[in-house]
């Protein structure tokens, strides 16, 4: 039987089948998947590259489904073949739309998720649902509730491990383990906590008019606060600006300003110095940021998102919205997909980092009489969107393959 070397063979006569395993796998990485299941049938060999070669490295270069980190939040162990799957409804707009804790008057919870549990506020309480491997995907009955409705409202919440660290209306902040079921109050101020942070020993907390305080764990631990005659954090530092937004990294604190008429709205606080460090990404407004890593930050601003280098103190990419929208709250999967909840319409954007200045994909949930709505927080794994909005939590889930495809990929500003 002549070999695939022999030169007596023409080449005009050589079949797909007749290419060398490397060649096959670099020609079906340009498939899809629904033509990779077709050529999986054709014959052993093309049924071995397919699925030891070519969906694992699809996966490795997806979007969505290719972050360690969103498939770390998911309930499901998906396969290669199914997180390529999952990359394509993103990308095309396959998913299924459900709505939980509907409240007529407008509340803006806050929203936290892990892989077994969904965290959400409701004025004075924070709340923990199971998430299910069902349809519904979600249990509405809470496992377990903090405070009550009578408290003062949470506008703010952050998870770091097990413990939770809130703010409240009441210029309050509150430390709650749900593994202990204990909690400690501070009263910080008297202003409105509008964002808070905190990582190991240092915690940050800013408010909508007064000022932005830097907060230190005291070595007294929470089991000996029992009088609360001794407070638990000390002030290191008070910076006499107030901020819409911040984020704590090992050394830093990126701030973002409401409004800015020098367009100078995003700054950067050294923790060491209590120095401040005007980063040269112009907007008038910035309303999330977030660390990519330990130098590069993500800013949701009026009309863009930006990827802001502080060793170069300037913008390194920028992302405009085709309707000149502002970007409200941000997500980011650890690799290659930002997630922007919007600023009307129910609306959130899906980002690739590595193309600079497009849209990949836009959701909007079902349309009701509250279609108007901002998108207040989000949160995502590689299966689902999570959106907080005036009145509702919308879940999309993008395991749904036979969903209607919404494509508003087209669309130009």
């Amino acid at each position: 039987m002549p070999s695939e070397s022999d030169p007596n063979i023409s080449t005009s006569c050589r079949q797909l089948c007749d290419l060398d395993e490397y060649s096959l796998e670099h020609v079906f990485l340009f498939l899809g998947v629904a033509d990779l299941d077709r050529c999986v049938l054709v014959c052993k060999k093309f049924q071995h590259i397919i699925q030891r070669f070519v969906f694992p490295k699809k996966c490795m270069r997806a979007l969505v489904g290719g972050s360690p980190c969103g498939t770390a939040l998911s309930l499901y162990a998906f396969t290669h073949r199914k997180r390529v799957k999952l990359d394509e409804n993103w990308r095309y707009g396959r998913y299924e739309t459900w709505s939980y804790f509907k409240h007529y008057e407008v509340y803006i919870s806050q929203l936290v998720i892990d892989r077994d549990w969904l965290y959400i506020t409701h004025r004075g309480r924070l709340q923990a649902h199971r998430r299910t491997k069902n349809r519904e995907m979600l249990d509405t009955s809470s496992h377990w509730v903090m405070g009550n409705d009578r408290d003062s409202d949470i506008t703010s919440l952050v998870k770091m491990g097990d413990h939770f660290l809130m703010g409240r209306k009441n210029g309050q902040i509150v430390l709650y383990d749900p593994t202990t079921t204990r909690s400690y109050s501070q009263t910080v101020t008297n202003d409105i906590i509008k964002a808070v942070d905190f990582n190991t020993n240092i915690y940050a907390v800013t408010t909508i008019n007064d000022s932005t305080y830097i907060l230190n764990r005291s070595p007294l631990e929470l089991e000996q606060l029992s009088l609360r005659s001794e407070e638990m954090l000390t002030q290191s530092f008070v910076y006499p600006q107030a901020y819409e937004t911040i984020k704590l990294n090992r050394n830093h604190l990126a701030a973002g300003k409401f409004h800015c008429s020098k367009k100078q709205a995003l700054q950067l606080i050294d923790l060491y110095s209590c120095t401040t460090i005007q980063l040269n990404s112009p907007s008038t407004a910035v309303y999330d940021v977030l660390w990519m890593d330990e130098h590069c930050i993500l800013s949701g601003n009026y009309n863009s998102m930006r990827l802001v280098d502080t060793r170069t103190g300037g913008d390194e990419a920028c992302w405009t919205d085709p309707d000149d929208a502002s970007v409200y709250c941000l997500c980011y999967n650890g690799k290659y997909a930002v997630h922007c909840g919007m600023n009307y319409h129910l609306r959130s954007n899906l980002y690739d980092l590595r193309v600079p200045n497009r849209c990949v994909q836009m959701y909007f949930p079902s349309k009701n009489h509250y279609h108007y709505s901002p998108v207040h927080r989000i949160a995502a794994d590689c299966s689902q969107l999570f959106l907080i909005t005036d009145h509702h939590l919308r879940i999309l889930n993008f395991d749904a393959d036979r969903a209607a495809t919404k494509d508003y990929s087209a669309i130009k500003g």
